[in-house]
């Protein structure tokens, strides 16, 4: 079983779902990222979602990108994400880390060599956001070679044909796109997000986690109650810290209290099925 099943059958048996923040990692710089990491999972992070800054990354919001050009321009290469994930090892975290990336820097590096590293270093999945799933085999390949869950990503333009062909060769979890656009802070969730969540769960049993625009305990709440395994908070956890990087230890302060109050928003709706281990890997946690 990998460490990501391993999660969703802990937390389901606590009647809880996942809290997943987003951090790019060198925002600012690679010490930061090693402290707002442990901070975070200290404050009841189940997975985190370790970002590879990128030059163009289309996908992402404002917020985003400007933490990808703040650690971009202090010298951060692909190479410094391993440096992270096996300091936060070495710390003794245990969460499991999705390396989320562009696919553009990871062939640059070499596919294969990228999973080889990430795996050596104690990463446990990896998402490339715009990588079509028709041209993934190379990808997946070298990825489940090196036991790493490959997270797909869907969204509610997704035709239920192609839903079916992604939902067949995913493993970890399922990341569902709240609403067409790119990633950022919400007031309110979409109806769509509630629509596409229920077309999940009737579709697979991997746990389905929902993203974009979430920034708060009640679209925890909410999420959680309308099927979803868990939640990604990446726009609005940013704007948390970057406000305060003058101050490192008060922005990593503000974050972790921020994340405390969002794991406590994911016993709602806890009486639904948010396993959902796909057996489909034997690395052990």
């Amino acid at each position: 079983m990998s460490r990501i099943a391993g999660t969703f059958e802990a937390l389901a048996r606590n009647q809880e779902a996942a809290y997943i923040p987003y951090v790019c990692a060198g925002d600012p710089d690679k010490d930061f990222t090693v402290d707002l990491v442990s901070g975070l999972c200290s404050s009841g992070a189940d997975l985190i979602e370790l970002g590879l800054p990128f030059s163009d990354p289309v996908g992402d919001g404002p917020a985003i990108q400007e933490a990808m050009g703040r650690a971009l321009s202090n010298g951060f290469e692909v190479k410094h994400i391993f440096d992270v994930i096996k300091r936060l090892r070495a710390k003794g975290l245990t969460q499991p880390i999705v390396v989320m990336s562009y696919f553009n820097p990871i062939l640059r590096y070499d596919i294969g060599r990228f999973c080889e590293d990430a795996a050596r270093a104690g990463a446990d999945g990896i998402l490339v956001v715009d990588l079509p799933l028709e041209e993934s085999g190379e990808l997946d390949g070298h990825a489940r070679a090196n036991g790493l869950d490959v997270i797909r990503l869907v969204a509610p333009t997704t035709s239920a044909q192609r839903m079916e062909r992604i939902l067949a060769s995913a493993s970890g979890f399922v990341y569902a796109v709240s609403a067409s656009g790119v990633t950022g802070a919400k007031r309110a969730m979409p109806e769509s997000a509630a629509t596409l969540l229920r077309d999940l769960r009737a579709r697979t049993k991997v746990p389905v986690i929902l993203g974009f625009g979430i920034s708060s305990p009640a679209h925890v709440e909410e999420a959680v109650r309308k099927g979803a395994s868990g939640v990604v908070e990446g726009s609005a956890l940013v704007d948390i810290y970057a406000g305060s990087l003058h101050d490192r230890q008060r922005a990593i302060d503000h974050a972790a209290r921020h994340a405390r109050t969002m794991k406590n928003a994911t016993g709602t709706g806890a009486d639904q099925n948010l396993s959902g281990d796909d057996g489909s890997h034997t690395k052990q946690a």
